[in-house]
């Protein structure tokens, strides 16, 4: 594999034309990315093996609080997703191959993986009554049908509820996928100009469903955090920066000595982070109205900054070994880090209180442990190989 090219890199060796644009195009890898790819899945981790217990303290709240927002790196997930899909097609809009190579290729990255976790979600329908030794498994009302058409947050938000907890996170690879329907035919169909505005018009208009469905829905919170329209505006705002930082005027901008200016643009925007942390759930009225949109603006920001190298101690951070590289095993992780936290946690529960604060927190970290080996083994056993055979497709 070729060495990653750092973006300035790129910008200082075109020295024939000073006053070009640095060269973005997605068969450059930037390093900054997989950094904070990395972080989005260490906030997910965090989540749901920390910050979504119960504590019983009033010490034990107040340290909770700290990581209130833990849960929106989704959001960032979503903001990369929309970056990286969001560049592919738009630097491939020209080819004749442009869709089959595109669905294919997704098809290859997505499906296998995926295939066996609803494969080993299905048993529970052979014997649903029992799980073994480790207790029963949890009601859903969600068909097993809806995983497998990747319509199960149409199903969540119909019932408000996630359904069963190993499952619970595929509602956010269902609203990529429901994404991934509409993007390649909008980038393909529209020029620079038109894309942009309608790329706009949903980070407008995203809000303002998610307010009538807030008073016309009977779930209309929940509904809000896992439909694809209503979290449109964090993918689009993705696609967005694609588009900009592969625009003349606007990268020239975005690439100018004075790109510091992220930074200042960052710190007002995490500002406004504060009182969703300390005020506000992920359902909350006000996060599903205003806080996801101001979410995405926020990832959106820390995105260019990771790509414009604003600031060296960023740089630092995000080339990190350790996060960068967990960021490459994010699928793997992101996918089967609820399972296998919960098997560890009743198989502590075997011999402890499956309900104590010590069983959830030490079961929960045993689970991220086991899922980054087991991810490891199917990066370079699994998933690599695959994305090699679907990489033999081109545009």
């Amino acid at each position: 594999m070729d060495r990653p090219v750092s973006v300035l890199e790129v910008a200082r060796s075109e020295t024939d034309a000073p006053a070009r644009p640095p060269l973005i195009d997605s068969s450059r890898r930037i390093p900054g990315l997989d950094g904070l790819r990395g972080i989005a899945i260490l906030l997910v981790l965090l989540c749901h093996s920390i910050f979504d217990m119960h504590p019983k303290t009033a010490l034990g709240s107040h340290l909770q609080m700290i990581g209130r927002l833990s849960w929106s790196g989704v959001d960032l997930f979503f903001v990369l997703s929309g970056f990286l899909i969001g560049g592919i097609l738009l630097d491939s809009k020209g080819s004749p191959s442009y869709f089959k190579t595109f669905y294919v290729r997704r098809a290859y990255r997505i499906l296998p993986l995926y295939a066996v976790l609803v494969t080993l979600f299905a048993l529970r329908y052979i014997k649903a009554a029992s799980a073994g030794p480790l207790g029963g498994f949890s009601h859903s009302p969600i068909p097993l049908i809806a995983y497998v058409t990747f319509s199960q947050n149409v199903w969540m938000a119909m019932w408000g509820t996630f359904g069963a907890g190993v499952m619970a996170s595929t509602w956010s690879l269902a609203v990529e996928e429901q994404f991934y329907l509409t993007a390649p035919f909008l980038v393909r169909g529209m020029n620079r100009s038109h894309l942009t505005h309608a790329l706009l018009a949903v980070l407008i208009t995203a809000p303002l469903v998610r307010t009538a469905l807030h008073f016309l829905f009977l779930h209309g919170n929940f509904a809000c955090y896992v439909l694809m329209p209503c979290r449109a505006d964090a993918l689009s705002a993705g696609v967005l920066c694609a588009t900009l930082v592969r625009s003349p005027r606007w990268a020239n901008l975005l690439f100018s000595p004075r790109r510091s200016a992220l930074l200042w643009i960052a710190g007002f925007l995490a500002l406004g982070l504060v009182p969703l942390t300390l005020w506000c759930d992920g359902m909350s009225t006000p996060m599903i109205t205003i806080g996801y949109s101001w979410l995405a603006l926020f990832y959106s920001t820390c995105l260019l900054i990771a790509i414009t190298e604003s600031s060296r101690i960023i740089r630092l951070v995000l080339s990190n070994r350790y996060l960068a590289g967990l960021g490459g095993l994010a699928y793997f992780t992101y996918l089967f880090h609820q399972p296998l936290m919960e098997a560890c946690r009743r198989l502590l529960g075997l011999r402890f209180s499956y309900s104590s604060d010590g069983t959830q927190l030490v079961g929960g970290l045993l689970g991220i442990l086991v899922t980054v080996v087991l991810a490891k083994f199917s990066w370079t056993f699994f998933e690599k190989p695959l994305l090699r055979r679907g990489h033999a497709y081109k545009y």
